[in-house]
């Protein structure tokens, strides 16, 4: 049996106690990097020995691994920070699991992409996940233009010292009011949430009110606004009418609005005449 684990983003009281007890049980785990994936079971005491599984031995280390879940034991993938084969190694060794119809299952965990959209503030109903962005310029411009193109969500994996450069390419493309958050160390002890329009992140940037430390993630949408849009139409308005009169709740609704009171006035006599 082959166990995927999703591991913690930051903060190791996230690692749930299924990962846990499974580590303690199966007879062999391949990390990303030994060094980090030690001090991860050092912490919940988990005495195992551990050998790499990355790009740079993917082909040779999956060819054992199968052969290993073939001989009756049991393997767990650890990536380094959330879950195996999302920008990490592990696609080939599934395909592989799935050719040999060898039993493979994924123990939930932390998710930088799913923490990123809900802390983000942008719509969640659809999002769309890149992985790392890439390095060069024009590649960054090309990516920005399919933003600029439809209504979702757009989340990006940044190093830190190529978000300030990014951001700014993609202003070059997109409007001044895209909606964007910059999400920074998610779940760690400096958690730093960044939202609004491109321009005031922008601003924010050139002001060195962001730190350009630790793990980030982008996210970007052209077609949403933080600010709720409370627009002056029947559906909106009519119900107050129920409860004031035209003149007090043309009081109101110009305090809530971006609209006059003059102009609500008219609007909710227009429409009271109906």
């Amino acid at each position: 049996m082959l166990y995927l684990i999703c591991t913690p983003i930051g903060n190791l009281n996230d690692f749930s106690v299924r990962s846990i007890n499974t580590l303690k049980e199966v007879n062999n785990i391949f990390v990303e990097d030994t060094r980090v994936s030690s001090k991860l079971l050092k912490h919940f005491d988990i005495k195992k020995n551990i050998a790499p599984f990355h790009e740079h031995n993917e082909k040779r280390i999956t060819n054992k691994i199968i052969n290993l879940i073939k001989d009756g034991q049991s393997v767990a993938i650890l990536s380094d920070a959330g879950a195996p084969l999302i920008s990490d190694p592990g696609y080939p060794l599934i395909q592989k699991c799935i050719k040999n119809s060898i039993p493979f299952t994924v123990i939930p965990g932390p998710s930088s992409v799913i923490n990123a959209v809900l802390l983000s503030g942008l719509p969640t109903d659809k999002f769309l996940f890149y992985g790392f962005l890439p390095k060069k310029n024009a590649a960054k411009k090309e990516i920005a233009l399919k933003v600029k193109s439809n209504s979702i969500t757009h989340i990006f994996f940044e190093s830190a010292k190529r978000v300030k450069k990014t951001v700014e390419i993609f202003s070059e493309v997109l409007s001044p009011n895209t909606s964007i958050a910059i999400c920074r160390e998610i779940t760690k002890k400096h958690e730093s949430i960044y939202r609004g329009t491109l321009k005031e992140i922008l601003y924010l940037i050139k002001s060195n009110k962001i730190k350009f430390l630790g793990e980030f993630v982008l996210l970007f949408n052209a077609n949403s606004s933080f600010i709720i849009d409370t627009r002056l139409d029947e559906h909106f308005c009519r119900p107050f009418l129920n409860y004031l009169s035209p003149a007090d709740a043309s009081k109101l609704i110009a305090k809530i609005t971006s609209f006059s009171k003059k102009e609500v006035y008219k609007f909710l006599l227009e429409i009271s005449k109906k």
